[in-house]
């Protein structure tokens, strides 16, 4: 059987579970295999691991009969009805409980993340940016200051590279906003009272690329200045401890830069094409270790759940 932890309308673990079943392998989309209503035991010792979980009211299911595991989800639990207190609790003891299972299977797991991702899947992209540099990969110029004086002269820099105003974009957040006019700086002047800003130049039009184990997708082919810089894309991967990351690349005022990076990769942004590419690459991984043996796994029926 192959497992897929997610969300049923991802579209990732949709692509891999109709793939998998195109190939006669029997696969499964879960949001969480350690709660309700699955249940779930797990033996380990200095010698031997061994688990086994009952997904609802299906036979269970051992540790050596999972061919695979796609991991979309680190285990979220829902908090309708809990106590704040009892659900950071729980929440904590069952994201801790499922990571260490993952790392303890022995079948391939794409998608499985070091701690330090895994409890901050989505930490601020200047974090990176010393692991970027590293790994041969141009940062966007950045300034994180409260104070106004320094922003202006920042802004004053940008203005001389021809560009028109700079982007603003919160540590805690996707959202991005242009500060161009003057009542904008009085805005972002009137935010540093309380908090530094985050600022970095404007940049062109985004290329993604998708790292799948030693694979790179990208979105389009890219331009020859940025296909150039996909060894150190894989460096990057590999340093991190991703097998399965997206980055977004642009153009920056001086050379092309990272300016996104997300650690469970958004298959909704890519084009069909692409989409599936990746897809393919993820069954690729998955299958291999049992076409090798011959063996493509436990027939069952795949559920999605509610």
């Amino acid at each position: 059987m192959y497992l897929l932890l997610g969300d049923r309308w991802d579209p990732c673990c949709q692509g891999v579970l109709t793939a998998l079943e195109a190939e006669g392998c029997g696969a499964r989309i879960l949001s969480n295999p350690l709660i309700d209503p699955s249940r779930f035991a797990w033996r380990l010792d200095n010698e031997r691991s061994a688990s086994r979980f009952f997904p609802g009211d299906d036979p269970p299911v051992e540790s050596d009969e999972i061919s695979g595991v796609l991991v979309r989800a680190a285990g979220w639990l829902d908090p309708t009805g809990w106590r704040p207190d009892d659900l950071i609790y729980a929440q904590g003891e069952t994201q801790s409980a499922l990571l260490a299972w993952l790392w303890s299977l022995h079948c391939p797991v794409v998608g499985r993340q070091p701690p330090a991702i895994w409890y901050r899947p989505r930490p601020p992209l200047p974090v990176w940016y010393p692991l970027l540099r590293r790994c041969g990969l141009p940062t966007p110029e950045t300034l994180v200051t409260n104070d106004p004086d320094e922003a202006r002269d920042f802004g004053g820099r940008v203005a001389s590279k021809g560009m028109a105003g700079v982007i603003y974009g919160p540590l805690t957040s996707e959202q991005r906003y242009a500060v161009r006019t003057e009542e904008e700086w009085e805005g972002l002047a009137a935010l540093q009272l309380h908090a530094p800003v985050c600022l970095s130049y404007p940049h062109g039009a985004v290329r993604t690329a998708c790292v799948v184990g030693e694979t790179v997708v990208w979105e389009d082919d890219p331009p020859p200045e940025m296909a150039r810089l996909e060894p150190a894309v894989r460096r990057f991967a590999v340093a991190a401890g991703l097998d399965f990351v997206q980055l977004a690349l642009a153009p920056a005022p001086d050379e092309d830069a990272v300016v996104d990076i997300q650690t469970r990769p958004r298959l909704e942004l890519l084009g069909d094409a692409a989409r599936r590419r990746v897809v393919t690459e993820i069954v690729r991984i998955l299958t291999r270790a049992a076409s090798r043996n011959g063996d493509k796994g436990v027939l069952i029926e795949s559920t999605r759940p509610a």
